[in-house]
Formats: C-alpha cells, sequence, structure tokens
C-alpha cells in the first residue's frame, strides 16, 4: 500500500467518523457505483482487444459444442509445467 493511499484512507475514516447514517449510506452507494464502474471499464479493456475478444468467442463457441475441460484436469496439467489446450 502506498503512502498516498494510506493518507487518503485516514481522511476518509476521519470523515466517515463524523457523518449522520444518511450520508454514511451515500457513501457507501457511491463508492459500490465507483467499483462497479471500474470493474465494466476494465471488462471493456479487454473486449476492445481484437485478440482477447477472438480468444472469448472461440471459447464460447468450445463450450456450446462441449469441447471442454474440468478444472481438475488443467490444474493437474498446470502442476506439471505445460500450457493447457
Amino acid at each position: 500500500m502506498s503512502v498516498s493511499t494510506r493518507k487518503i484512507e485516514e481522511r476518509l475514516k476521519k470523515v466517515i467518523g463524523q457523518l449522520s447514517p444518511k450520508k454514511l449510506e451515500q457513501v457507501a452507494d457511491y463508492a459500490e457505483y465507483l467499483r462497479s464502474r471500474e470493474d465494466w471499464e476494465a471488462t471493456m479493456e479487454l473486449l476492445s482487444d481484437p485478440g482477447m475478444r477472438q480468444d472469448i468467442e472461440e471459447g464460447m463457441e468450445q463450450a456450446k459444442k462441449g469441447e471442454t475441460h474440468s478444472w481438475r484436469e488443467i490444474r493437474s496439467h498446470t502442476m506439471e509445467g505445460g500450457a493447457y489446450r
């Protein structure tokens, strides 16, 4: 955790301790909104990569065809040091 992050958290704790329950609820709602937006932006960034989008589409097609592997198979194979295909 960086020093600046620590300072921001300290500021938030100080201010939060002085807010009414109604305002605390608004702060929590806004924080959840920001977190959701950050997740959405990360998703959009991944989907805007043509290679990533193609890999996702290929994976979805493989899943529709039943061309899947259990996580145990994949884990076992990767524990042996190989890439799974």
